[in-house]
């Protein structure tokens, strides 16, 4: 959904700009987000700084304490890399490295997401660094329709990874910085404190939902205890009126996606992950504040008319 938001003309933006504002959302959102404390970030020059993979490592660092074991991104990201493999390409060993990683990678990943005890300091640690790998498994994935994952990939098989798995999740692993791993493990903690409630909630990681393959794909951090949270790993979180209405807009689309409340959503919100701050509205609030018009099942109906319109209906 991330590509038909960035596009002003599409029947999803168009939607949601008449019916969903947000004027007031923002205004809501950067009076909560005044005096936060001064974000977590990593002790290095922020222009070297990966933002976006530590933005998704958090994102599964998060899912993994709240006990989720299962990660279609980077499940998918592994796929391409057997794709690869099977393509006839003179040199596939790569390939299979990197997949095979990546697989115990999942399996590692799931026997933490499984513990019942609080986790060793150095186990801390390697659930960091197998978050952050996680994130470049994720990147293949989530850029190999536009950009043919070219640079994603180009960083597993740069490695030389080799045919044993261990050795080569050691190496993945190892490749990381010091001040990643300290990063994604302060906001853990930070998150463990600001996300107490949820835990131990019904849980649901990665939701799709019934528009889904209306708007090509539309996948959602996680749905916990019928909140809906989108995950933010921002060291700027106060935001222009567009940004904000980017961020606003993608939660109401995953809201109003969900055509048949299979979710049950009750309330939406963001989390910052790196003032550890969860910022929360009731469906009802968060639509009022959005400039809704109509109840949400309208708008539901609407969106859905307008996606996938049914013979002898007129989108509006």
């Amino acid at each position: 959904m991330t590509a038909e938001l960035a596009n002003p003309r599409s029947r999803v933006s168009r939607l949601l700009t008449q019916h969903l504002p947000g004027s007031a959302l923002h205004d809501a959102y950067s009076n909560a987000v005044r005096g936060l404390t001064a974000p977590i970030r990593p002790a290095e020059a922020l222009s070297t700084v990966p933002w976006t993979i530590l933005g998704t490592a958090i994102d599964y660092r998060i899912r993994m304490w709240l006990g989720e074991k299962n990660h279609p991104g980077i499940a998918e990201g592994i796929t391409i890399f057997r794709e690869f493999q099977q393509t006839g390409t003179d040199t596939p060993e790569p390939y299979a490295h990197a997949a095979a990683a990546g697989d115990l990678l999942l399996n590692r990943m799931a026997a933490y997401a499984a513990a019942t005890a609080p986790l060793t300091a150095t186990e801390d640690d390697d659930a960091a660094r197998l978050a952050i790998v996680g994130a470049r498994y994720d990147a293949v994935f989530r850029t190999i329709a536009v950009f043919g994952a070219a640079r994603a990939i180009g960083y597993f098989t740069d490695l030389r990874l080799s045919a044993d798995p261990v050795r080569s999740l050691a190496v993945l692993t190892g490749k990381i910085p010091r001040s990643h791993v300290d990063d994604i493990r302060r906001q853990l903690a930070a998150a463990t404190r600001a996300l107490a409630d949820i835990k131990g909630t019904p849980l649901t990681c990665s939701p799709t939902f019934a528009g889904s393959p209306h708007v090509g794909h539309a996948e959602g951090d996680i749905i916990a205890g019928g909140m809906l949270i989108d995950v933010k790993s921002t060291i700027m979180p106060r935001l222009r009126p567009a940004q904000a209405r980017k961020w606003f807009h993608q939660l109401a689309g995953y809201l109003l996606l969900d055509y048949d409340n299979a979710h049950q959503i009750e309330a939406v919100a963001v989390y910052l992950s790196r003032q550890a701050a969860l910022l929360s509205w009731p469906v009802g609030e968060f639509l009022h504040l959005m400039g809704a018009r109509m109840p949400l099942r309208a708008l539901r109906d609407n969106l859905k008319n307008t996606l996938a319109p049914h013979p002898h209906q007129v989108a509006v």
